[in-house]
């Protein structure tokens, strides 16, 4: 009885640690939705980002993007087109790398 009640309990831990081994760290796709803050040209800027748009909303503006391959994005600002590599340091700093430099930016806790 006490060999059928190893093997059960082995194999119950085998499935939990399965289970949670299985469980996928989300997307970059879902990390960069959010509000985010970062210094352009000594100015700090609150950015908004939707799945599919940039609000800057002290501005009143916002820009559509486009996720390109799982980790690079499309923007077009006012017509000039913005390639950038989206990279996480950890759930609330991201960089964005782009011909034109490198931008950090951090999450604003709602």
């Amino acid at each position: 009885m006490q060999v059928i009640t190893k093997i059960t309990i082995g194999l119950l831990m085998t499935l939990m640690l399965a289970a949670c081994a299985s469980t996928s760290a989300p997307s970059k796709q879902e990390m960069i939705l959010g509000t985010w803050q970062a210094d352009f040209g000594g100015q700090s800027i609150v950015l908004s980002y939707g799945e599919s748009e940039i609000a800057v909303d002290a501005f009143g503006v916002s820009f559509p993007y486009e996720w390109l391959d799982a980790d690079t994005i499309k923007l077009d600002a006012m017509g000039q087109e913005v390639i950038s590599t989206v990279e996480f340091v950890s759930e609330n700093q991201m960089i964005q790398r782009s011909s034109q430099g490198e931008q950090t930016l951090y999450r604003v806790n709602p």
